[in-house]
């Protein structure tokens, strides 16, 4: 365990180095991220009027949706843009000659900007908090437990997901068309375009037998405390079990994938 921890050290100094070398591009990309949410506030601000809809007058839309900026932020995935041509044009041969497993670089890239983009969303929090009681969230201990394991347990669902998804490219070469479409029914399904409570049964009955909720509305609901007592540790019981979907189709995955590649040079 720390040699692992050795490992990802260097990688993710590596991987650091990178992201101070695109800097600009880097903010950017966080400034744009900024911009959905803010726009689908703006959208039930207008629609509510003043008025409470479901449950969420103005400031609880403002909570729910600043959640879903933070929550949707540090569960970002990119890596099956990354590996898709890393697949098709056979540059992923030489990760698999490293000592190290594949999964190890590629996780340490996203941990980097994770940890790059939580500092910076905290720190505006930290700013934000005493000039309006709009982001005073709860700070007593078992609030603050039962939120933190519901949104790890989210970062994992929601990365291990989309690795599963790269990992299609070793079968097809449309996993992109596969992986856009995920990205289409998880902007519905999981909340991000409205507080889960106000859309319609069937999307949240989805909960059930699909992932998208436990990745995003499920920890922002934790957050602005709309789910609270035992249905809280349901929750966290079902986050732990798609955890271990996706773990263990990584590993399957992987290990098929692998017997399919083929490449020369790279």
């Amino acid at each position: 365990m720390s040699k692992l921890f050795r490992v990802y050290g260097q990688m993710m100094k590596v991987h650091w180095a990178i992201l101070l070398e695109y800097r600009g591009d880097t903010f950017f990309y966080m400034i744009s991220s900024f911009v959905y949410p803010l726009v689908l506030l703006a959208v039930w601000l207008a629609v509510s009027a003043g008025e409470s809809i479901g449950g969420y007058d103005q400031q609880d839309f403002i909570l729910y949706f600043l959640m879903v900026m933070f929550v949707t932020r540090l569960t970002a995935y990119w890596d099956p843009w990354a590996i898709e041509p890393m697949i098709r044009e056979g540059t992923l041969s030489s990760f698999l000659l490293r000592p190290s497993a594949f999964f190890h670089w590629q996780f340490a890239e996203n941990l980097v900007y994770k940890l790059f983009y939580g500092v910076i969303m905290l720190v505006a929090w930290a700013i934000a908090w005493p000039l309006t009681e709009v982001v005073r969230i709860p700070l007593h201990p078992s609030f603050m437990i039962v939120g933190l394991m519901a949104l790890l347990m989210a970062i994992v669902i929601r990365y291990m997901f989309g690795f599963c998804l790269s990992l299609l490219g070793f079968w097809t070469t449309r996993m992109l068309a596969i992986v856009n479409l995920a990205e289409l029914m998880g902007q519905f399904l999981s909340g991000r375009i409205a507080p889960f409570s106000l859309l319609p049964d069937w999307v949240q009955a989805s909960q059930n037998y699909m992932p998208f909720y436990w990745m995003l509305g499920f920890p922002v609901d934790v957050l602005t405390e709309k789910v609270t007592g035992a249905a809280i540790w349901d929750g966290l019981l079902v986050q732990g079990v798609w955890t271990a979907v996706f773990v263990g189709l990584y590993f399957v995955m992987w290990k098929q994938g692998l017997k399919k590649y083929s490449a020369v040079g790279g």
